[in-house]
């Protein structure tokens, strides 16, 4: 990972997670959020003075749509794979690229899949990055 929307789009996944396993850091504002996870991290010089709308867009986007990413989530995991079982992290990961494909038209969805793709790789082996390559390759082909 290289750019600023790179470690913006890690950042917006980071958030997400830490959120479905402390519901109660949902009350603070998501600038807060991302402000302590880039002082808790190395990004701070990655990011340097950059500013976060491109992550806040993002994020903003899973919140509101996040009923509709959640169904599409469920239709696109074969039956053997329960949602409710899967680990946070990559509901995260999931959750932040299925809005970035379905619902936002800024990058190729190409680019998309293979960022998303950088950041599984990042916390997860082969199965989970397979998993994801093939739901997102799904989604991307059934949007063509």
């Amino acid at each position: 990972m290289s750019n600023i929307k790179s470690f913006q789009r890690l950042l917006v996944v980071q958030a997400l997670y830490e959120l479905s396993i402390n519901e109660n850091r949902s009350q603070i504002p998501i600038k807060e959020v991302f402000a302590n996870i880039v002082e808790q991290s190395n990004y701070e010089k990655k990011m340097n003075n950059s500013n976060l709308n491109f992550a806040e867009k993002i994020y903003e986007g899973v919140m509101d749509n996040l009923d509709d990413i959640n169904k599409i989530l469920k239709l696109s995991m074969s039956k053997k794979v329960k949602i409710n079982n899967m680990d946070k992290l990559l509901i995260s990961i999931f959750r932040s690229a299925i809005y970035e494909i379905l619902f936002s038209d800024d990058v190729s969805k190409k680019i998309v899949i293979s960022e998303y793709l950088l950041i599984a790789n990042r916390f997860f082996g082969n199965n989970e990055t397979a998993l994801i390559n093939g739901v997102l390759d799904n989604l991307q082909n059934s949007q063509t």
